[in-house]
C-alpha cells in the first residue's frame, strides 16, 4: 500500500501543521525561523511555518537567517530562545541541534529530525525523544518516520499502542485483510456477515448470505416492509427461501435504495426541531391560522437546507414557492403539510437504517446491476462508517453528555452510572470517554469508580446490569485497555437487555473484540491486526481542536469493486456556526484511488460558494479527451444540486520515475498537487 497511504499521510502533514497557527505554538516546542526585520529592544519579525510574529528574543540573531528556536513563553508577544546557528551551516547546525536535544547524532535519527525541522513540526524535547525511542524499536525506515510525523502533527499520544495502530491502519489494505479474515472465520455468523458486506463474494457466497441475514433479522425486517414498504413484502418473504430473479432484485434494491435516500441526515437536535415544526404547521393548519411567521423562521434553521435537497424536485420547488408566498395560502398550506408529514413518516432509527443497509448491499451483491455503480459507493461508504466501529467512541462520548433518552446501550449505562457519582468524578468520565487512547492508569481508575459504586439505590433496571458488570471487571488485569472495558460493559447489557425484540447492535469492531476474547485460538494475528486498523482509523478521526479547517479522512474498503487498494478520501473546509459539520459551500474534498486500468488516480474538487473545481491527477496522458466526454453530464447533474461546475482539468501526477521497482511515495505526488494551486485554507 506504499503509493497509497502515504497521499493520505502527506496530506495530514501538510494540512495539519501546526504551525500554521501561532496561538497553537506551546512553551517548551521547537521549529526553524526565519528573521524577517530586527526590530529595537531584542524584538524580531519571524516567519514561523505559515504564520508571521512578532518575537521577544533572549540573543542577538541576524536578518534574513533561518534558526532553530525553542519556544519559552507564550501570550501577546512570544518568547524564543535560539536553539542552533544559522543553517548556512547545514552539518554543523544538525550536529549542534542533536547536542542540545541530548540526542545520538547517528545518521538515520539526525535524518529523522531534519526533516521535523524542514517539515517546520513543532516538536518538544520530550516528544523527539519518545519519537527516537519508538524508531529504535521498530526502525528506521520511510513507512514508520511517516506515521510518526502523522501522529506528532496531530498531537497523538507518542506511544507504542498508538503507533501500532496508525502503522496498521496506514500499512494494510483493510478491504484485503477483511477478505483474509472472512475465509478464516466460522464460529461467529454475526461477524461473518458483516465481513462480507466489505468483502468479495462468488454468487453462491452472496445468496447464502442474504438468505442468512433475512432469516437473522426477520422479525424486524417484516415489521418494516409492512409499515414501510408494504409492496415489497412478498420478495422480503422469498428472499428467506430462495433467490430472487434478477428483474425482482433490481425493483427490489431500488425500493429500499428510494427508502434510505429520504433518511434525513440529521442531528439529535436538529430532529427534534423538524418534528416540532411539522408539529406547529399541522396545528396551524387544523386551525386555520397564518403560517408567516412559521415560513419565515424555519429557513434560519439548519435541519431546513438537509431536509429540502432530500425531497424529489417537485416537492422543493412546491415548498419554496410556500416560502416565498407572503401571506397564507390554505391550499398550499395543506400540501406542504402534506409533504412533510410523508417525510417524517419514513424516518427510522439508526440501528434499523444500518439493517436495511446491511439488506441492500447483501441483494446488490447476488445481482451487482441491480444499483448504479455510484449508489453502491455511497451505500457502501454510509455502511461502513456506520457499522465498522470507527464511530464507537465518539458516539458514546457524545451521547453521554445527550440529556435525550435512549435505550438500554453502553452510553444508558454509563450515563446511569455517571448519577450515582460526584461531579469530579463525572468529569474524569467525560474525559475518558473523549480520549481516544487513554493510559492503564485513567482505565483502572474508571475500573475502580464503577466497583465502588452502591447499585442498590439505583433503578431497578440498571441494578442487575452494574452488578454484572461489577463481576466482570473482577476478571481484568492491570493492562487493560478502553476498548476492552467497554466491550465488557456491552456483554453485560446482552446478558440482561434486548433492544426491540433484539440483541443488542453489535460493530464490526465489537464483534472482533468479542471473538479474539472468547476464541483466542482463531485468526488471532488477522483479527488483532483488523482491530488495531480500525482504531488508527478512529485516532485518525479524532479532531484537532487548535485547527480551523475541520479534516474528516476515510478509508473504505475497495474489494467489492473490483479495486487493489482501499477508497480512500478526505473532506476539509470551515464548520458550520455551532455545529461540528463541514460547510459543504466551502470545502475541499480529495479522492485517492488505485484503479486497475488507470492506476494510482488523485481527484481534487474545491468547492467556493457552491462553484466547483475540479483537477483529476493521472499519468494517462490521454485521458484529457475521455474526461472531456463526460464534463458536460457532470456539468448537468451539479446543476441539479444547485452547483455549479466551473472547470475539470487534467495534471500528470509526476514525471518523476519510478524508484526500488514501486509505485513512488505520494510525497512527490502531493508537493504537485499543491503546487498546481490547490488552496486547502478556503
Amino acid at each position: 500500500m506504499q503509493g497509497v497511504h502515504s497521499f493520505t499521510n502527506m496530506l495530514r502533514t501538510g494540512n495539519s501543521n501546526k504551525t500554521s497557527d501561532a496561538n497553537s505554538l506551546r512553551p517548551g516546542q521547537m521549529l526553524r525561523g526565519q528573521v524577517l526585520e530586527i526590530y529595537p529592544n531584542q524584538r524580531a519579525a519571524i516567519q514561523l511555518g505559515g504564520a508571521q510574529v512578532v518575537a521577544q528574543l533572549e540573543t542577538a540573531l541576524s536578518a534574513k537567517e533561518n534558526y532553530l528556536f525553542q519556544v519559552t513563553s507564550v501570550g501577546d508577544v512570544i518568547h524564543l530562545k535560539k536553539v542552533t546557528e544559522s543553517f548556512t551551516q547545514p552539518n554543523r547546525a544538525a550536529e549542534q541541534m542533536m547536542q542540545q536535544l541530548g540526542l545520538q547524532n547517528n545518521r538515520p535519527l539526525t535524518s529523522f529530525v531534519q526533516q521535523l525541522v524542514h517539515k517546520q513540526i513543532p516538536f518538544t524535547h520530550n516528544e523527539v525523544h519518545s519519537l527516537a525511542t519508538l524508531l529504535d524499536k521498530f526502525g528506521y525506515n520511510q513507512t514508520n518516520r511517516d506515521v510518526l510525523m502523522s501522529m506528532l502533527t496531530r498531537n497523538m499520544p507518542l506511544t507504542t499502542a498508538t503507533f501500532t495502530s496508525m502503522a496498521a491502519f496506514q500499512s494494510f489494505s483493510l478491504g484485503e485483510q477483511i477478505n483474509q479474515l472472512e475465509q478464516l472465520l466460522r464460529l461467529n455468523n454475526a461477524l461473518q456477515e458483516q465481513l462480507s458486506i466489505f468483502g468479495k463474494n462468488d454468487n453462491v457466497q452472496s445468496r447464502s448470505m442474504v438468505q442468512q441475514f433475512v432469516l437473522n433479522n426477520h422479525v424486524q425486517l417484516e415489521q418494516l416492509f409492512t409499515r414501510l414498504l408494504p409492496e415489497q413484502v412478498s420478495q422480503l418473504e422469498q428472499l428467506g427461501n430462495r433467490p430472487l430473479t434478477p428483474t425482482q432484485s433490481s425493483t427490489f434494491a431500488q425500493s429500499l435504495h428510494q427508502l434510505l435516500s429520504q433518511q434525513l441526515p440529521f442531528q439529535i437536535e436538529e430532529s427534534s426541531a423538524f418534528e416540532s415544526f411539522v408539529s406547529r404547521l399541522n396545528q396551524l393548519v387544523a386551525q386555520g391560522k397564518e403560517t408567516t411567521t412559521l415560513k419565515e423562521n424555519v429557513t434560519n434553521q439548519t435541519f431546513f437546507n438537509k431536509m429540502m435537497v432530500t425531497l424529489p424536485k417537485s416537492d422543493q420547488t412546491l415548498i419554496q414557492q410556500w416560502i416565498e408566498q407572503s401571506s397564507s395560502n390554505a391550499r398550499t398550506d395543506g400540501q406542504v403539510l402534506t409533504i412533510l408529514q410523508r417525510l417524517n413518516a419514513l424516518q427510522v432509527p439508526q440501528s434499523d437504517q444500518n439493517m436495511l443497509r446491511a439488506l441492500l448491499l447483501h441483494v446488490n451483491g447476488t445481482n451487482p446491476s441491480s444499483l448504479p455503480i455510484s449508489d453502491q459507493f455511497s451505500h457502501m461508504m454510509k455502511h461502513f462508517i456506520q457499522t465498522s466501529g470507527i464511530k464507537d467512541e465518539a458516539q458514546l462520548a457524545s451521547m453521554a453528555q445527550s440529556k435525550s433518552q435512549t435505550t438500554n446501550t453502553v452510553s444508558t449505562l454509563l450515563q446511569s452510572i455517571m448519577v450515582e457519582m460526584s461531579a469530579s468524578d463525572r468529569q474524569v468520565v467525560r474525559q475518558w470517554l473523549g480520549n481516544a487512547q487513554p493510559s492503564p492508569a485513567e482505565n483502572q481508575q474508571i475500573i475502580k469508580f464503577i466497583q465502588r459504586l452502591n447499585v442498590s439505590e439505583g433503578k431497578v433496571t440498571d441494578q442487575q446490569t452494574i452488578r454484572h458488570l461489577q463481576q466482570l471487571l473482577t476478571t481484568v488485569d492491570q493492562t487493560a485497555t478502553k476498548e476492552q472495558l467497554l466491550n465488557i460493559m456491552r456483554q453485560a447489557i446482552q446478558q440482561d437487555t434486548l433492544i426491540q425484540g433484539r440483541e443488542v447492535e453489535q460493530s464490526l469492531k465489537q464483534n472482533l473484540l468479542a471473538v479474539s476474547q472468547q476464541h483466542p485460538e482463531v485468526a488471532t494475528q488477522q483479527i488483532q491486526r483488523l482491530i488495531q486498523a480500525f482504531t488508527g482509523l478512529q485516532l485518525n478521526m479524532v479532531p484537532n481542536n487548535d485547527q480551523v479547517i475541520s479534516q474528516q479522512v476515510y478509508h473504505i474498503p475497495g474489494e467489492r469493486f473490483g479495486l487493489a487498494n482501499d477508497i480512500q478520501m478526505q473532506f476539509e473546509g470551515k464548520r458550520r456556526q455551532g455545529s461540528e459539520e463541514i460547510d459543504p459551500d466551502f470545502c475541499k474534498v480529495l479522492f485517492h484511488l488505485d484503479l486497475q486500468t488507470l492506476g494510482e488516480t488523485m481527484i481534487a474538487m474545491s468547492i467556493q460558494k457552491r462553484i466547483v473545481y475540479i483537477s483529476v491527477y493521472n499519468d494517462h496522458k490521454d485521458l484529457k479527451q475521455v474526461m472531456d466526454n463526460f464534463t458536460p453530464i457532470l456539468k448537468e447533474k451539479m446543476s441539479t444540486l444547485d452547483f455549479h461546475l466551473s472547470s475539470v482539468t487534467h495534471k500528470l501526477i509526476s514525471g518523476e520515475a519510478k524508484n526500488d521497482g514501486r509505485v513512488k511515495s505520494a510525497n512527490s505526488s502531493l508537493d504537485l498537487v499543491k503546487n498546481e494551486g490547490i488552496d486547502y485554507r478556503i
